[in-house]
């Protein structure tokens, strides 16, 4: 999460998903603390905040936080997905525990099931609380990512690809075993029932897995520049495991989405180059959706460079309860295929659970460019970068206007129009294709209407 974020939920009271510490609990407390949590719907454990909302701090926040991490390793059974960060907090550093809600319920600590109810920790399941994990645990069972992979043998993933996962989540604290075990490592994280492989397996490391499932491709197009219809400077096709696929896109993307762009400053009155798109950002939406897709589907993923903006299409809808509005904020981490989500993690590809959409905004907001867009429906998910340059286009008129709304902080366009000598229907249209490129915001109705500059091109 953001400091501001992080700010907002340090100084409200705890709850049912915040508990604070003012101090690293000790580690059979601790583990009941992640283990509660992952039995109820997720949660985040600050430490170095009393209950009060009174930040106090942590001593050496990274030497503790790396304690934090290797005392509840192995303490939690099955393996689970969680965070630990220290991060500054009102100038003192404090440790944040993010805690998704487990999928594969119920998580014992010291051979015990614990919940959370409330503000109370550590608090031991009831005969009917364990009753109802457990039937939610079946219900995992039946997850298309847990289902067994039709034809396929274990001859068919990748040993070395195994290994040096295995070898990777050693180095990391994020598995214990032996590097070799292979068929261990696969167990341990669910991709073989039996030494029988799941389809999540043959996903993340079939050696040719669009052999068995075509729907897994990614498909790379690219636009050329002024020209339109269905002929693409581009067309490539990946074919390769998830892992392989992660690491071979962001490559290709660098050479035909990177580069820079010069584009009107309206803060300073100059222009400037900037990046075309932020590589970190166009690198996390490529893996959400290599995560997050509906495999089930017969589509594949597709991702289209285009002269403006770039999109990423993925099979599949939002979780229940997400709107696309919500992923540029906190929200709740719910993987469509945690098994594929958790060999990310275990491989270093993703590290902060929950916080993917949060950076891809904030990396736009960085570079200076639009905002990104999410749209959903139930059978697709969409996400949209803007390039940078786009309004290197801008009328001098039109560069007035930024200028004018940035000194004044907002204006209105009847503001807009007394100041340039304009009618105010061309000020209302030089404002809305300000705010349609992003650079202006447009808050209230017909008179009342104020336009302001977009959060991140103010200085």
């Amino acid at each position: 999460m953001n400091a501001e974020e992080l700010k907002r939920i340090a100084h409200s009271p705890e709850g049912q998903h915040v508990e604070f510490k003012a101090k690293p609990p000790e580690p059979g407390l601790l583990a009941r603390i992640v283990c509660g949590f992952l039995n109820s719907g997720g949660g985040r454990l600050i430490i170095g905040v009393r209950d009060a909302a009174q930040v106090v701090g942590v001593a050496n926040a990274r030497a503790a936080a790396e304690r934090i991490r290797s005392a509840v390793r192995s303490s939690i059974s099955p393996p689970a997905m969680w965070t630990v960060e220290e991060t500054p907090l009102d100038g003192r550093d404090v440790i944040v525990v993010n805690v998704p809600e487990g999928v594969d319920k119920p998580y014992v600590a010291g051979g015990s099931i614990w919940v959370r109810r409330g503000t109370e920790i550590g608090v031991a399941a009831t005969p009917d609380e364990i009753s109802s994990l457990i039937s939610k645990r079946v219900s995992t069972s039946q997850r298309w990512e847990r289902q067994i992979a039709a034809g396929v043998e274990r001859a068919d993933l990748d040993e070395a690809l195994i290994e040096e996962t295995a070898h990777l989540a050693l180095e990391s604290d994020r598995w214990a075993g032996e590097r070799r075990d292979t068929t261990e490592f696969l167990s341990a994280l669910g991709l073989a029932v039996n030494e029988r492989v799941t389809n999540a397996a043959l996903v993340c490391f079939g050696k040719q897995p669009t052999r068995f499932l075509p729907q897994a491709r990614v498909r790379l197009l690219v636009m050329p520049e002024g020209k339109t219809g269905d002929r693409y400077a581009l067309d490539k096709v990946f074919e390769a495991s998830l892992l392989r696929v992660a690491e071979e896109i962001p490559s290709a993307l660098t050479v035909h989405a990177g580069g820079v762009t010069s584009q009107f400053v309206a803060e300073d009155w100059k222009r400037e180059d900037r990046p075309r798109f932020p590589m970190a950002a166009l690198r996390e939406g490529v893996m959400n959706a290599l995560i997050h897709r509906d495999y089930a589907s017969t589509s594949s993923i597709t991702v289209s460079i285009l002269p403006d903006s770039l999109v990423i299409s993925n099979p599949g809808g939002l979780p229940p309860g997400i709107k696309p509005a919500d992923l540029k904020h906190v929200h709740p981490s719910v993987p469509r295929n945690p098994d594929m989500a958790h060999v990310c993690f275990v491989r270093g590809l993703i590290e902060k659970i929950g916080r993917g959409t949060q950076r891809i905004v904030e990396d736009c907001r960085a570079a200076g460019l639009r905002e990104p867009r999410w749209e959903s429906t139930p059978l697709q998910t969409t996400l949209t970068f803007f390039a940078g340059g786009a309004a290197a286009t801008l009328s001098a008129r039109q560069e007035k206007i930024l200028v004018a709304v940035r000194d004044a902080k907002q204006m209105t366009a009847l503001d807009v129009a007394k100041l340039l000598g304009v009618t105010d229907r061309t000020a209302r249209n030089d404002l809305q294709a300000l705010v349609d490129g992003g650079w202006l915001v447009r808050k209230g109705k017909a008179r009342s209407t104020r336009y302001s500059p977009t959060r991140g091109r103010e200085r």
